[in-house]
């Protein structure tokens, strides 16, 4: 099992001009193989602030430090700056990711989709990366994704538009998680006919006795009140033998307070 943060930069996001959609999107694809998220940070393009924000996430350790946004070409694209300065490496021309972009600009300008061919100073900029860093070709885009280890955790950056981001991860992240793949076991219990403070006792009671099984209850607003109970377990041996006993408990408390098991 591995401990994951996510740091998402962007001054579009804290102004509400773009929905953060990458980190839930990255949140549930790392759950899915049994690792944890221990944190997601958003912060501006600020290269004292990416900086500051990377060298506390090392100190707490995680295995996994995934960044998002800021490897473009233009003069907000500070976060491989960033990132060198907070661990204290030079930014160098990377030979791959130079190739890697030069590829794909002939290739698009061959296509017509870009007027101006090969490498300009813009372009360049993408293939300047932290000291001792290993480029991750873009199979969407142009810029590079990049993975750096420091000390025991690995730090992977990916660009922020979706499209791409996601298609870095699939190729080269997925891997890594699978390696370590921890289990992780959802279940959905509907129910009806009880508020949220008469069921949290009970709740307390259970997380109590269960401490290795996180219980959440998600009330809904329709017109007759639902609640969503989500058990989720991460390399737990037998977990689901504990989680099948978890949810017997729970439809026998609920049918004892006159709820209604909707499924």
């Amino acid at each position: 099992m591995k401990k994951t943060e996510i740091i998402t930069i962007g001054n579009e996001i804290l102004i509400g001009k773009t929905r953060d959609t990458n980190s839930s999107w990255l949140a549930k694809r790392i759950t899915k193989f049994g690792h944890i998220i221990s944190r997601i940070t958003t912060i501006p393009d600020d290269i004292d602030i990416i900086a500051a924000t990377l060298k506390e996430s090392l100190d707490r350790s995680p295995d996994i430090i995934i960044t998002s946004g800021g490897l473009g070409p233009t003069w907000e694209d500070l976060t491989l700056k960033a990132i060198a300065k907070g661990l204290n490496r030079e930014l160098k021309l990377d030979k791959m990711a130079y190739g890697m972009l030069k590829r794909r600009y002939d290739n698009i300008f061959k296509k017509g989709i870009t007027k101006v061919g090969g490498m300009t100073e813009t372009r360049e900029k993408m293939a300047y990366l932290p000291e001792d860093s290993y480029p991750l070709s873009n199979p969407v885009g142009a810029a590079p994704g990049v993975e750096i280890k420091e000390g025991t955790s690995t730090i992977i950056c990916l660009p922020g538009v979706p499209a791409e981001l996601k298609g870095i991860f699939k190729q080269h992240i997925i891997p890594i998680l699978k390696k370590d793949a921890g289990k992780f076991i959802e279940r959905t219990l509907f129910f009806q006919g009880i508020g949220e403070s008469e069921v949290a006792p009970m709740i307390s009671s259970i997380q109590k006795q269960f401490p290795e099984i996180y219980l959440k209850t998600h009330p809904k607003l329709t017109e007759q009140l639902d609640i969503e109970l989500s058990i989720t377990a991460f390399n737990i041996e037998n977990a689901e033998e504990i989680i099948n006993q978890v949810l017997k408990i729970i439809k026998k408390k609920i049918i004892e307070l006159d709820g209604k098991i909707i499924a």
